[in-house]
């Protein structure tokens, strides 16, 4: 292909499931498609939530049919292979955007006899997902074969063999258009909002305790978690603790909303209370509004990369519902301080427009190849 233009670009993610990697694949490919390319979004599942697929993009399954999920495992890690193979033999695109571990694998395999560029993206903490010594190898092996690599932070990168390292790239995440669009009221209520679906990660459990904590010099002021349920059994222990603490006025579970910038765009603040993250699109949303953020400083580096504590926002440790819980009064009792605060928070916009982020996946893609 020409080192001039990218004309046709393929996505490859497990599904469009409403997820932080997912809301990327659908934003940067709405944004290439815009700008007239060929734009196709290769998957392996269909999922009961998903982001719609944007106009002009055109969306191919990958996946393994009901016969076929009968094979045995390796049988069908082979047949995925081949078929995401196929699919970008008919489609010949200039260059294979792929995201999160095993699509990043299968991408690199199923690519590699055909000489198609393919670039890797990791969307979380790597000290997580790639602990294990196969991990290490697998990836260490397969992901020197990439075209290129692009990280969420320079701790994430710095994570694998230099090898890697050294020819990657560390992007912010697109912020979505409706946020950009999204001003703060000037009237707030008294409430703090969470955003994200129930999973040990968002450590939500830590965010509740601090909440009781903040609580016995705030009675008036209610906390909002939004988000669905990941299934792993944390929103249960949750609510167990909310209710056997007598907190269930308090603490409202607001489930999945397709309007959640409306919903959070008048509290007081935006908390995000994980034990590690990648890059925090909810957190980079509430900058982009204008809201008080408070974060946990946690690996592999996203909230810290985005907020310098007590200009932007504020950091809180990991784990620690009492230093959240002094954060949340911060931002509670300093009114004036935490809109100057938020003032700077919203300088992310002119960093993480849709258009910018998107110039840079395509002028990386442009160096890779």
């Amino acid at each position: 292909m020409s080192t001039e233009k990218i004309d046709k670009v393929l996505f490859h993610i497990y599904s469009l499931g409403k997820g932080g990697a997912e809301r990327v694949v659908t934003t940067l490919a709405g944004e290439m498609a815009r700008r007239g390319m060929d734009v196709c979004i290769a998957t392996l599942a269909v999922e009961k939530e998903e982001y719609p697929l944007p106009e002009g993009v055109r969306r191919i399954d990958v996946g393994l049919s009901e016969e076929e999920n009968k094979r045995s495992k390796p049988a069908r890690m082979k047949l995925r292979i081949k078929k995401l193979r196929d699919c970008l033999a008919k489609e010949k695109p200039d260059v294979v955007y792929a995201f999160m571990q095993t699509a990043n694998y299968r991408a690199i395999l199923a690519a590699k006899p055909l000489k198609i560029p393919v670039i890797i993206s990791v969307r979380s903490d790597p000290r997580v997902d790639y602990a294990s010594s196969r991990q290490k190898l697998i990836s260490g092996s397969l992901y020197k074969q990439a075209a290129g690599a692009v990280f969420q932070t320079a701790q994430a990168r710095d994570f694998f063999p230099a090898e890697v390292a050294k020819k990657a790239a560390v992007i912010l995440n697109p912020i979505s258009e409706s946020y950009l669009k999204t001003e703060r009221s000037e009237k707030m209520r008294k409430v703090f909002a969470a955003v994200g679906r129930f999973h040990d990660a968002k450590d939500y459990m830590t965010l509740v305790k601090a909440f009781e904590i903040f609580l016995k010099d705030h009675e008036e002021y209610t906390l909002e978690i939004y988000g669905g349920d990941s299934g792993d059994n944390s929103k249960l222990q949750v609510a167990e603790y909310v209710h056997a603490h007598w907190l269930e006025d308090k603490i409202i579970f607001m489930g999945s909303r397709s309007n959640v910038a409306d919903c959070i765009k008048d509290v007081t603040a935006y908390v995000l209370s994980s034990k590690y993250e990648g890059m925090p699109n909810a957190l980079m949303e509430a900058m982009a509004i204008g809201l008080p953020v408070i974060a946990t400083d946690c690996p592999c580096g996203g909230p810290a990369s985005l907020i310098s504590d007590g200009e932007n926002g504020l950091l809180s440790e990991v784990g620690n519902p009492k230093e959240l819980a002094a954060a949340m009064s911060k931002m509670a009792d300093y009114p004036e301080e935490a809109q100057r605060v938020a003032a700077e928070a919203k300088k992310i916009r002119d960093m993480a427009g849709t258009a910018r982020i998107t110039d840079e996946w395509l002028s990386y893609a442009k160096r890779c190849i």
